[in-house]
């Protein structure tokens, strides 16, 4: 054990489970990893499930890995070749539920779709897997599962691996809670202001909103970038505060501090609350509760799962991970698509085409109108990008008085 990267403190043994809690000796971080078989009978699933429940919430440690056979799918896309809808049907629910009250995460799989397959072929199943916990995404974030090739047994092996890709600076995003800052009017009229573009004036916007982007990141930075921190220092001072109010009144002056506290405390959790609502894009997450763990684990959820996490090259037939070679993959298969060919095929010899009239040109070519073009620009949502600059039309309508 003096060799090993993990360090056993205790265990829990089961007839479907083990259960190994410690820590890894280079980092001292705490886990919790527990290996799975589990029954193929439903009602001893369901027991499984329960008593690995208990343990999850008895045990101080919120950092598992949960890995192995669970015998059980998700959803009716896990599996095929085999009908037993109302079965499914019973398990599929239940081990959702045990996913989502144990607050454990499925992670984004790569490789084969399935993971056991029947030896003639005909039924497949994917019923091995991970789960971990977002503690221990926080700890090691980038997880990905990797469902090896099938060997001669019926099940594939896998791997889970914590790659931190590098795809270079994000992009820019502006962000609503910005116009809510009482410097931020002046900032950006002062900025706009010392911007000196000569062209004409399609040239100078486009100019003006990218030197003012690099501005606001600075910006940014100053004012928002320190929040959490902030926030926890506020806290242990209100805390302080609070404890010297137990053992005795305190005077105008610390009432006065610990309101103004409150007060700071109060914007920073605004701020926080508007930036995670600009970030959710489903409307259910909108009206949520901004403040429950099962908000903020579901938009990490919605990320992990939009990402991309590789490409599969079919020139080599190998799996592709680096961010500068899937760059170069997507910029060659879309080249190869958009390239024009000689003879496209397409004939429209004796075709007959309708003719626009007079108006109807007129209407077409006259010149845009200011009032037509904030008329529309004053309709669209306020929250969305018309580019893929992240200018979103809620600044553009603010800027319009610059």
């Amino acid at each position: 054990m003096a060799h090993t990267k993990f360090q056993c403190s205790n265990h829990i043994i089961n007839r479907w489970f083990i259960v190994f809690v410690g820590f890894f000796r280079e980092s001292n971080i705490p886990v919790v990893i527990t290996n799975v078989y589990s029954s193929c009978n439903l009602q001893l699933k369901v027991q499984m499930w329960e008593e690995l429940k208990g343990i999850r919430q008895r045990e101080p440690c919120n950092s598992w890995c949960m890995l192995g056979d669970f015998n059980a799918i998700r959803n009716e896309g896990e599996r095929r070749g085999i009908s037993q809808a109302r079965g499914n049907k019973r398990e599929m629910q239940g081990f959702n539920n045990f996913i989502d009250s144990t607050e454990l995460v499925d992670i984004p799989c790569i490789g084969r779709k399935y993971t056991w397959y029947r030896p003639n072929g005909k039924a497949k199943s994917k019923l091995d897997r991970f789960l971990t916990t977002f503690e221990w995404l926080q700890h090691w974030p980038g997880n990905k599962q990797y469902v090896l090739d099938r060997q001669v047994f019926d099940h594939c092996a896998l791997v889970l691996k914590a790659n931190l890709a590098d795809w270079g600076p994000k992009p820019f995003r502006f962000l609503d809670i910005w116009q809510e800052h009482k410097e931020f009017d002046n900032f950006v009229r002062d900025k706009w202001g010392s911007y000196l573009v000569q062209g004409n004036e399609i040239l100078v916007l486009k100019e003006k909103l990218k030197m003012l982007k690099s501005d606001l990141k600075g910006w940014n930075k100053d004012v928002f970038g320190y929040t959490d921190k902030l926030k926890v220092k506020i806290l242990n001072k209100i805390q302080e505060l609070d404890r010297r109010d137990d053992e005795d009144e305190l005077d105008e002056n610390k009432i006065r501090e610990r309101r103004e506290l409150l007060s700071q405390l109060q914007d920073i959790n605004m701020r926080n609350e508007s930036l995670l609502q600009q970030k959710s894009i489903a409307l259910w997450f909108k009206k949520g509760d901004s403040n429950s763990k099962y908000y903020h684990a579901s938009i990490k959820w919605r990320r992990m799962m939009n990402e991309i996490k590789g490409l599969h090259c079919y020139n080599y037939d190998k799996w592709v991970e680096e961010p500068s070679m899937v760059k170069e993959m997507v910029k060659e298969f879309y080249k190869k698509k958009m390239s024009a060919v000689e003879d496209i095929g397409v004939r429209l010899d004796n075709v007959e085409f309708k003719e626009l009239t007079d108006s109807d040109n007129k209407f077409l070519t006259d010149p845009f109108e200011d009032n037509e073009i904030k008329e529309a620009i004053w309709n669209c949502d306020s929250s969305k990008s018309p580019g893929p600059d992240g200018v979103t039309f809620s600044f553009i309508k603010s800027i319009g008085v610059c």
